[in-house]
């Protein structure tokens, strides 16, 4: 019988996790020689295909090819979902738009997933843990303040940490903001770095220029005098490698629309029509090395959104701490001689 199926990726069944202490980002593992790949298939229209077939796929692994052992939609799979919001001064226009998705997102969810919830702004502060429910959730949304900085990256790992202890093997990151970072003890470094080595698929919001404009705002909602960008090429990063995605969100009402709730039904939905891709490597070393991925569909017009890698098990998972807070695609193992 082969060993249970574990994958360094978004859909998993179980995990061999090591964090780094102090400012080190989470690093998580593969000890098992099986991957799993969350994959979101959509048309020219961007509208989700859930008719896809095993055979009309294609699998590599830095450039060679793999057969596909698994295959299955995710549509009764549970979900463990971290909702993380930006509470900084520069939310103050946007907070009630924000809540009223989140909200709706809640409601979206099935009784068998859970969902816990961050809130930041120069601090992280944890508002609810899967473990309280959906109620505390509630109460919290429509008491939401806006104030000082962002610290986006802080928040983001602090996420992550909160989705890896979901019970479901199915984690997703909702990240909502309309700025740049400013406030962080982290790295942006530090943040791509523990996306890429998480399993967690990440999607992100950015929130742009509303109908009053985006500006900074002070503690008592008093103009900075500096305008709000919103850092897209970040939420990209963020986002994209994990075969999620980032929207930037301008003027949230354009056309008559509510684009940011519109965007967390988009979400929503498509966690719920997404494909599991189970292979075994036929690179066998236990390097702890960066391993590229590629899922690819011979039907055309349609695009596969998937994890771009996942990092090799090392011979011994019984190590110490690991790093890589810069992000590089070095050894896992060989992060886990330093300091």
């Amino acid at each position: 019988m082969r060993p249970a199926i574990l994958s360094p990726l978004l859909a998993c069944l179980a995990v061999g996790t090591t964090i780094a202490a102090r400012q080190f980002p989470p690093v998580f593992r593969a000890e098992t020689e099986a991957v799993l790949v969350t994959a979101t298939v959509v048309n020219r229209d961007g509208r989700a295909v859930t008719d896809l077939r095993r055979e009309e796929l294609r699998v590599f692994e830095d450039g060679a090819p793999q057969e596909i052992a698994q295959f299955h939609t995710d549509a009764e799979a549970p979900l463990s979902a971290v909702v993380v919001v930006d509470t900084s001064g520069s939310m103050v226009d946007k907070l009630e738009d924000v809540e009223d998705a989140l909200r709706h997102f809640v409601d979206l969810l099935r009784p068998m997933d859970e969902v816990a919830m961050v809130r930041f702004n120069n601090v992280v502060e944890v508002v609810a843990t899967a473990e309280e429910g959906r109620d505390r959730i509630g109460r919290h949304i429509g008491r939401l303040f806006a104030s000082g900085g962002t610290a986006l990256y802080d928040a983001v790992i602090e996420g992550l940490e909160h989705a890896r202890r979901g019970r479901h093997r199915k984690k997703a990151l909702v990240v909502i903001t309309d700025g740049n970072d400013t406030s962080s003890r982290r790295h942006e470094d530090d943040a791509i770095a523990a996306v890429r080595r998480s399993e967690v698929l990440v999607y992100a919001l950015g929130i742009g220029h509303g109908e009053r404009g985006s500006f900074g705002h002070d503690l008592f909602g008093g103009r900075l005098g500096r305008q709000d960008e919103v850092d897209i090429r970040t939420l990209r990063r963020l986002a994209e490698p994990t075969g999620g995605r980032a929207y930037e969100l301008e003027n949230a009402h354009r056309g008559g629309v509510d684009l940011i709730d519109k965007a967390v039904v988009e979400i929503a939905q498509e966690l719920r029509v997404q494909y599991t891709i189970g292979y075994y490597p036929t690179n066998t070393r236990k390097d702890g090395k960066f391993r590229r991925l590629a899922i690819e569909t011979t039907r055309p017009g349609l695009t596969v959104r998937a994890r771009s890698g996942y990092w090799a098990p090392c011979e011994s998972s019984d190590t110490g701490e690991s790093g890589g807070r810069r992000g590089r695609e070095q050894s896992v193992c060989e992060d886990d001689t330093r300091d």
